[in-house]
């Protein structure tokens, strides 16, 4: 029997809010980050930076549990699991390195006040050639780019002393 318009169940307007990957076997729904909501992810990466938190390769299992706890308790209507919080601080690093090399192009520099690189548009096009991914800073800031420079430079591989265990050979020192 077919229930009139008036009578049909109707879905929560939070659920319609999410957006869920597109293909995903499991329907996982996307986090919907702002930047209030990322600021708060870099402070408490800030916060568990300590010899007891971080490992060679990052943050601790034990870390994450705790960063993902007090995350969820500081952001509570947020609700995201910690491996949505992962792979955000993943995007984030990420986009600071991609930003940190494209700034070392020739004719880029960086806007202090307004977090952005500067540069024409001729060179914004090598830059976006380049990285891809830097298209979107184009017209928008990354205002934590000095904290997750402090977060991550010295602590990864990068330069004369970087190889892959694919190379035959480390650098010759």
């Amino acid at each position: 029997m077919l229930l009139s318009k008036g009578a049909q169940k109707k879905t929560s307007p939070i659920a319609t809010t999410s957006k869920t990957h597109g293909g995903s076997p499991k329907g996982k729904t996307r986090a919907n980050w702002n930047s209030m909501l990322e600021k708060t992810l870099v402070d408490l990466l800030h916060e568990h930076n300590t010899p007891e938190y971080k490992g060679n390769n990052g943050w601790t299992p034990d870390a994450w549990n705790k960063i993902a706890k007090e995350f969820q308790e500081r952001e509570r209507y947020a609700g995201f699991s910690k491996v949505q919080i992962q792979e955000k601080e993943k995007e984030l690093k990420r986009d600071y390195r991609m930003l940190k090399d494209a700034r070392k192009q020739s004719g880029v520099s960086w806007d202090e006040k307004r977090c952005m690189i500067q540069a024409d548009p001729p060179i914004w096009d090598n830059i976006i050639k380049s990285f891809p991914r830097a298209k979107k800073f184009r017209n928008k800031s990354f205002p934590l780019f000095e904290a997750l420079g402090e977060l991550h430079d010295g602590n990864t591989a990068e330069g004369t002393y970087n190889f892959t265990s694919t190379q035959p050979n480390g650098p010759d020192l």
